[in-house]
C-alpha cells in the first residue's frame, strides 16, 4: 500500500534539453511512465529550443516543469536558478542526465542539501561541447572522474558497454548500475496499415525494398558517410532499393556524408525526412532498419524498430549487438562493404525466415526493454537510496 507520505516524494530531473537525442527521449518516456505513481516528477531543462513540441509533451506529464532558457550550462545565473528550484521543490532525489548536467546538477543539488544524487550516463565517452578545446575537454574528464567519487550516491548507465568504459575511466564501480533504456511497446507495434500509409506518403511502392535510418545527421559519430557508401554498393546489386533517413535534410549532412551521397548512382531513391512526433508510423514502412554508428550506448531507435517487428542491421557499436542478438545482423564499425552485404542478406530472406526475425525482434523488446520495466528499475533505485544511510 502506498502511504500519503510516500506519494509526496519528489525526484527532480535535470537535463540539458528535452529534445534531440536518445537520452532526452528516454527521460520523456520515463516521466510519462512514472506519472500517477508514488513519485512526483519535476523536470528542469537548460533549454527547450531543440524541439519545442517534445517539451510540450513533457509539460503534460511532469508534475512540474521548468525551462531555464539558457544556451550554456556553466553560468553563475544558471546555478542560482537551479539552486532556487531545488530549494523550492525539495526533491528527495535529484537525477541528472548526461555528463555536463551530472556535474552542474550534482554540485548544485549537494549545495542545496540534497544528498541522494543519481548521475545518468548515456554515451560511452565524454563528448566535447561545441567550440570546446582539447585541454578543456581533458580537464573536464578529470574533474568528472574525481567528482564521481564524492557527488553522486548512484551512477546509472543505460548501456552495459558504457558502464565498463566509465569504470576504466575511473568512475567507482561500487556506485555503478545498469538500467537499459526502455520504450513503449504499446506505441511501437507492427502495423500493416502504417506500412501502407507511410509508403504512400513517401511515394514508395508497397513491395519496394526500403532501408531506414532514424537519428541525427550532423554528429560525426553517427557516420552517415558509411551509410551512403554502403547504399551505393547495394544499389549495384539491388537497383530497386530505396533509402529513408529521418532526422534532418540533405543540408544537415557533414562534408564526408555529402561526398558519399554525391557518389551514389541513384540519389533520387533517397528520401530525407525531418523528425516527426508520430515516428511509430514510420518504422513499419521499412524493410529493415539500420544504424551505421562508430559509437553507441543503448540506441533507442534500435529498440523502437525492433518493437515494430522490423529486422535490424547495425554496426557493432555499444550495446547494439547485445540488443539485436537473433533479430538481425551486426557488422564491424566503419566497413560499408560489410554493411551493404548484410543489408542484401536481410533483404534476401524468404517470407518464413523474415517472419521469424520479425517475431524475435518484437519479443526481445517486450520481454527485456519495455518502459514499464525500466521505470520500475529507476523507482527501485530511488526507493533504495532513501532507505540506505549515506556513508560517513
Amino acid at each position: 500500500m502506498i502511504t500519503a507520505e510516500h506519494k509526496t516524494r519528489t525526484v527532480l530531473h535535470f537535463t540539458p534539453s528535452v529534445g534531440g537525442g536518445g537520452a532526452e527521449m528516454m527521460l520523456c518516456n520515463l516521466v510519462k511512465e512514472m506519472s500517477g505513481g508514488p513519485w512526483r516528477n519535476v523536470v528542469v531543462a537548460v533549454s527547450t529550443n531543440t524541439r519545442g513540441s517534445q517539451a510540450e509533451k513533457v509539460r503534460e506529464t511532469a508534475d512540474a516543469f521548468y525551462d531555464l532558457d539558457s544556451n550554456a550550462l556553466l553560468r553563475p545565473a544558471l546555478f542560482r536558478s537551479l539552486h532556487e528550484i531545488i530549494r523550492k521543490e525539495k526533491p528527495a532525489v535529484v537525477q541528472t542526465w548526461m555528463h555536463h548536467a551530472d556535474f552542474v546538477g550534482g554540485l548544485t543539488a549537494r549545495s542545496a542539501g540534497v544528498k541522494d544524487v543519481v548521475w545518468g550516463i548515456h554515451t560511452r565517452d565524454v563528448w566535447r561541447s561545441p567550440g570546446e578545446g582539447k585541454f578543456k575537454s581533458t580537464l573536464f574528464r578529470s574533474v568528472l572522474r574525481m567528482a564521481s567519487h564524492r557527488v553522486p550516491r548512484r551512477i546509472v548507465s543505460c548501456s552495459a558497454t558504457a558502464l565498463r568504459d566509465h569504470e576504466i575511466m575511473g568512475y567507482p564501480a561500487k556506485k555503478m548500475q545498469w538500467i537499459p533504456n526502455g520504450i513503449c511497446t504499446e506505441r511501437f507495434i507492427p502495423s500493416i496499415e502504417s506500412h501502407a500509409q507511410t509508403r504512400r506518403e513517401l511515394g514508395l511502392a508497397l513491395d519496394a525494398p526500403v532501408i531506414g535510418y532514424v537519428g541525427r545527421f550532423h554528429h560525426p559519430v553517427k557516420d552517415i558517410a558509411n551509410f551512403f557508401t554502403a547504399a551505393a554498393q547495394l544499389q549495384l546489386r539491388v537497383p530497386a532499393a530505396h533509402f529513408v533517413l529521418c532526422g534532418g535534410s540533405e543540408s544537415d549532412l557533414d562534408a564526408s556524408a555529402q561526398k558519399a551521397f554525391a557518389a551514389m548512382p541513384r540519389r533520387d531513391q533517397v528520401r530525407f525526412v525531418p523528425f516527426r512526433l508520430d515516428i511509430e508510423k514510420l518504422y513499419p514502412a521499412f524493410s529493415l532498419f539500420t544504424l551505421c554508428s562508430r559509437s553507441e550506448a543503448c540506441p533507442m531507435s534500435l529498440l523502437e524498430a525492433m518493437s515494430c517487428g522490423i529486422p535490424c542491421v547495425a554496426t557493432d557499436a555499444g550495446d547494439s549487438a547485445a540488443l539485436i542478438e537473433r533479430a538481425g545482423f551486426t557488422v564491424p564499425v566503419g566497413e560499408p562493404m560489410a554493411l551493404a552485404q548484410s543489408w542484401h542478406d536481410m533483404l534476401s530472406l524468404n517470407n518464413n525466415a523474415r517472419a521469424e526475425v520479425s517475431s524475435e525482434a518484437r519479443q526481445r523488446v517486450m520481454s527485456r526493454f519495455s518502459i514499464s520495466q525500466t521505470a520500475r528499475a529507476y523507482q527501485s533505485t530511488y526507493d533504495e537510496l532513501l532507505e540506505i544511510p549515506e556513508p560517513a
